[in-house]
């Protein structure tokens, strides 16, 4: 068994195993007594170009329904989409329900972010996360929105380095994402391997850009598909690729003090294999 099967298949249980996310602050769900949203229709168009990124991304979302029923939940990103009459559509697992569900951007009053910062009203910080464009992210205004709000146009740069370590960082999250979240040790060696590859690529990492790759990182849930994805990305590059990510995959498992002598030991095994052809 190479890195492909035997670690697509470890971290699929953990995914499938995964508890609920866990925010920094205290946190209690508030929902009304039938969940009226779940039975909306959302006509769907077409998926937002930029919502790649949206995949995974869990925060907190106080959301008012067609019916005026207000809730308070964490959901987990899946897709972001367009509806038809060009409203965009949080598709996203609620941790609450256990069901997947479509939520306007535009009936969200605010979101909380796992490190417990509201945004109230959330529309920047959505457009943000998602890497929005201004057209798209003024759909984003909640209803009853009078002033427009400032669009500062997407980081390009940030863009670009997301989507180049797309795959290392999922399998460095749902390696070191045990107990519903991933803990600040966890995330500044993430920080730490992330600031090496853009070296290599070429990419400077300014303040802001480390704020927005902390936020993502902590937010970072990652799904089935991504696992499978980022496995099958990873299983084409060279041995010593596959080895330097299955190292430093180790090194952020241990960042928190705590030892997961299972997951250690798989890795070494692979590793091992790797290093034998």
């Amino acid at each position: 068994m190479g890195l492909s099967s035997r670690l697509t298949e470890f971290l699929l249980k953990k995914v499938e195993e995964q508890p609920a996310p866990v925010p920094d602050v205290g946190f209690q769900p508030e929902l009304p007594t039938r969940i009226l949203d779940a039975d909306e229709p959302h006509p769907v168009s077409d998926t937002v170009s930029e919502g790649f990124a949206s995949e995974g991304q869990t925060f907190v979302i106080c959301y008012v329904n067609s019916q005026g029923a207000k809730s308070t939940r964490r959901i987990s990103m899946r897709a972001l989409k367009r509806t038809a009459d060009l409203r965009i559509l949080l598709v996203a697992r609620c941790a609450e329900t256990q069901k997947m569900m479509g939520f306007q951007a535009d009936r969200i009053r605010y979101c909380m972010d796992m490190n417990g910062e509201k945004y109230e009203p959330p529309a920047v910080f959505l457009a943000e996360i998602f890497g929005l464009d201004p057209l798209d992210a003024k759909l984003l205004a909640s209803e009853g929105t009078s002033n427009p709000l400032p669009w500062p146009p997407p980081d390009q740069t940030y863009g670009l380095l997301r989507a180049q370590l797309r795959h290392e960082l999922v399998l460095l999250v749902a390696m070191s994402e045990s107990d519903g979240q991933v803990s600040q040790a966890e995330t500044d060696a993430i920080i730490a391997y992330v600031e090496e590859r853009a070296k290599t690529l070429g990419i400077e990492l300014d303040e802001n850009r480390i704020r927005m790759l902390h936020g993502y990182i902590r937010r970072l849930r990652p799904t089935e598909e991504q696992v499978w994805a980022s496995i099958e990305d990873v299983a084409a590059r060279t041995s010593k690729a596959q080895i330097e990510i299955l190292e430093a995959c180790t090194e952020i498992m241990l960042a928190d003090g705590e030892v997961h002598t299972a997951e250690t030991a798989l890795l070494e095994q692979i590793r091992a294999d790797l290093l034998r052809g």
